[in-house]
Order: structure tokens, then C-alpha cells, then sequence
């Protein structure tokens, strides 16, 4: 019964905004006497109905939302805007599905060596993701350009009940870097610049981390990547830490200071290596390569800086790493790039102060929407020096120019022009191709 009068009042609420109140009232009221007359409602019904009818509209419309909480208090929140999330109602538990896929294509105007021109599925990655009783996070992500076990990103378990602090176990990213803590989905080119090779990668490890609006820390203890160690090998380990601070924050501007280190000891393993691509993946020569060579320990250090004023940005990173060798002399290895961007629309890189790293382009006018979606214009030049002592790993300079277009929040098309200005030394010394690589990509 209070339901069915929940119904007609709302309708009749809702005809009674439209007139004026005296007329509505007398309306009313004929109504539910010729309701009452045919056995649709009863007396109290009617009576009810004009009660809350006197009290006002205000008290009907409260009524209508309690009784429709009351009716939805068990079903779930659904999200589907620019993702598919699904939570219930009082947060304590929810379950997220996502991913990406990076198809390239690269075209080498080769000098020396030869090249592969070709495309590839750069990444295809699917994860879930969410939250157990409120304070328990997870995450596994898997790659499917990998195979077995080499597939598996991250799979982590994140302990968030102490208000700033963060717990995670598991297999995930170590805390080094800005361009490296950035997703390869919004870092500003293709792929990150020559010195990301000093980077460690992912380790199985336990991390803790304590941030605010416009800072953090995080380090943590580290094994090696998800297969450990090979045969007959002690796994070597790692302390890893990053912090951040934003002097400046705000919505259109923000400058960003950190500073990252990381130690490692070699174990029985005993040795160590660096290498990387010309900042293009599709081709398999490496620009620089140490080769492996024996070391007890290693440690790397990292400067960063950015700054985002409106539709610019500039960012940048020095690199060193001290390598301890057994039976030789000690190493000492560094790289840096600049790199700086302006959006030809009214957009801006969005910045996360907690975080220390930037995240997804939200275009202001998106394709469709009455808008041609944001576009982008990069340069950047990048160095690293492998050449110390009796390693001749290569000393390299690249220039990179790139453009981005942000259709829509989740598609992103790039277009980036690799020029390799010098190799000195190494597998690739006096190689100097350029490189043009185009990149479709779209998350959810």
C-alpha cells in the first residue's frame, strides 16, 4: 500500500509542478475521490495521499529516495565510463577489469647495420584488479606478448588501512624514476628515453609507502624478477626508494623534484649487464650493450625534474650508476635526457602529487563531442655513456621529435622521428639510422 501511494504522489508531485498549487490540490483531490469510488484505493490510502500532500513537495521527494535506497541498498554501483568497475554500495569490496593494447609499425632509414623494418604487438596487457574489505588491494596484470610465467606484470597484494601509509607484497615495479613510474600509456613518446636502461626492472619484493596532496616515499626489499634467479644460482637483492615533492601544485601548473637510488648485490649470480634499443622496439640491435661482466654490487641514483606550466611541459632526468666489480677496476656509468612538450589545444599533462608520476590525457574537446580531441608536439634529446675502463658499451646521443593525438580518453594515436646523432664505441659504434615509429594504443 505505501508503495502504491508512493507512485501516484510522485506523479501527481510531478503534475503539480506545472500548476499552481490550489488548482493542483482541487485536481488532486478528484482524483483520488474517483480512485477511491472504483476500488483502485482505499479511504486511508486517499486520506494518506492528501496528508503528505499539505506537508509540501519537499517531503514527498525524501520519501521517494528512502523508499528507493531502501529497494537498490543490496545491488552494486556499476561503473562504465572510461572504465568497468563494479563496487558495492558501502565500498568495502570491488572488482575492476581493464588493459591495453600498443600496436606499432617502424620504418629504419639504416646507415651501418642493418634493421628491421616491420610492426609488432608492442604491448597487450589485461589485468583485474580492486579491493577486499576496504583496506585490501590487488592486482594482477598479464602481457600477453610474453609467454609462461614472463607474461605476468604485476601481481600484488596492497595493504592501505593506515590513513597515508601503503603495504604491497608481491611482484611489481621498483621505485626509480619518473619516466619509469609513468605507464607506458601516458609517457610523452613511444618508448622511454636511453637511460631507462639503468632502471631495475619489476622484482617479487615487499615496498612501504607514505604520500600526501603533494608528496611521497617509498622503498622497499627486492629479489629478482619473476623467475628468480637461474639453476644453481643464489638470487641477488636489492634496496630500492623514491621520493617525490611538488613545491608547486596546482590544477594548470606544478613542478615536481625527486630524487631515487637503488642498491643491489649481485649474489652468486656475480654479474651484471646494460643495454637497450635505439628508443625504437621493433628492431633487435642494441644501440649500446655492456655485454655481462662481473660484479659484486651496484648502485644507481636518479635526479628528477619537470615542470608543467598550461599547455607546456619540461622534464628531465641524470642518471649514475657505481658499479663494484670482482677483479677489476670499479665502473662508473651515466646517462640523462631532456625532454620538452606543447599541446597545440587546451590541454595540459595531468600530474598526480601523491604518486610523484603523470597519468592519462583527458582531451577538453573530444572528437565527437564538438572538439578534434588534444594534440601534442615532443622533442627530446637523450645520452648515455657505457664506456669506462675496459667496458667500451657505447656512449650514444639520440634526437627524438613526436607528435600525440588524444581523440577521446582512452585512444591514442603517435607519430614519433628517431635521428641516433652519435654512437662512439660499442656493438653499434658510428651507426646513426633515424627511425620513424607510429603507435595506435587504447586502454580500458
Amino acid at each position: 500500500m505505501k508503495r502504491t501511494f508512493i507512485f501516484i504522489f510522485a506523479f501527481i508531485t510531478f503534475f503539480a509542478g506545472r500548476t499552481a498549487y490550489a488548482d493542483s490540490s482541487a485536481a488532486l483531490a478528484e482524483l483520488l475521490k474517483a480512485l477511491e469510488k472504483n476500488g483502485t484505493i482505499t479511504k486511508e490510502v486517499s486520506d494518506l495521499v492528501m496528508q503528505v500532500a499539505n506537508q509540501g513537495k519537499t517531503e514527498v521527494e525524501k520519501m521517494v529516495k528512502e523508499e528507493v535506497a531502501a529497494a537498490t541498498k543490496d545491488q552494486p554501483k556499476i561503473t562504465l565510463k572510461d572504465k568497468f568497475e563494479v563496487k558495492d554500495q558501502e565500498g568495502n569490496f570491488s572488482f575492476r577489469v581493464g588493459g591495453r593494447v600498443q600496436a606499432d609499425a617502424a620504418y629504419y632509414d639504416e646507415d651501418n647495420l642493418k634493421h628491421t623494418d616491420g610492426t609488432e604487438m608492442r604491448r597487450a596487457r589485461l589485468f583485474v584488479q580492486g579491493t577486499m574489505w576496504t583496506d585490501w588491494q590487488y592486482k594482477l596484470q598479464y602481457d600477453f606478448t610474453g609467454s609462461g610465467s614472463a607474461g605476468i606484470n604485476d601481481a600484488y597484494i596492497k595493504y592501505a588501512g593506515l590513513p597515508g601509509w601503503n603495504f604491497t607484497f608481491g611482484h611489481f615495479k621498483q621505485p626509480f624514476s619518473l619516466q619509469n613510474m609513468t605507464s607506458s600509456k601516458y609517457i610523452t613518446f613511444t618508448e622511454r628515453g636511453l637511460p631507462h636502461l639503468f632502471t631495475p626492472g619489476r622484482g617479487i619484493g615487499f615496498a612501504a609507502g607514505k604520500s600526501g596532496k603533494n608528496w611521497g616515499l617509498n622503498a622497499g626489499l627486492f629479489g629478482e624478477g619473476i623467475d628468480g634467479a637461474s639453476s644453481n644460482e643464489d638470487e641477488g637483492y636489492a634496496f630500492t626508494g623514491r621520493g617525490t615533492y611538488a613545491p608547486i601544485l596546482e590544477k594548470s601548473q606544478h613542478l615536481h623534484l625527486g630524487a631515487s637510488v637503488s642498491y643491489r648485490r649481485s649474489g652468486s649470480i656475480d654479474s651484471v649487464s646494460f643495454s637497450d634499443r635505439p628508443e625504437s622496439h621493433v628492431t633487435n640491435i642494441r644501440e649500446v650493450n655492456s655485454g655481462s661482466f662481473n660484479a659484486d654490487a651496484n648502485i644507481r641514483a636518479v635526479a628528477e625534474a619537470a615542470y608543467t606550466l598550461g599547455r607546456g611541459s619540461l622534464q628531465g632526468e641524470y642518471y649514475l650508476v657505481d658499479v663494484d666489480r670482482d677483479g677489476g677496476s670499479d665502473l662508473n656509468f651515466d646517462g640523462y635526457y631532456v625532454e620538452g612538450s606543447w599541446f597545440l589545444t587546451s590541454d595540459t599533462r595531468n600530474y598526480s602529487g601523491s604518486k610523484g608520476s603523470y597519468s592519462k590525457i583527458k582531451p577538453s574537446a573530444p572528437l565527437g563531442k564538438g572538439g578534434i580531441g588534444a594534440w601534442q608536439l615532443a622533442a627530446r634529446f637523450s645520452h648515455v655513456d657505457l664506456n669506462d675502463a675496459d667496458i667500451s658499451g657505447g656512449e650514444a646521443d639520440n634526437l627524438s621529435f613526436g607528435i600525440n593525438w588524444f581523440p577521446i580518453n582512452n585512444i591514442r594515436m603517435s607519430a614519433n622521428y628517431v635521428k641516433v646523432l652519435d654512437v662512439d664505441g660499442g656493438p653499434s659504434d658510428a651507426d646513426e639510422p633515424g627511425i620513424f615509429n607510429l603507435r595506435g594504443q587504447i586502454e580500458f
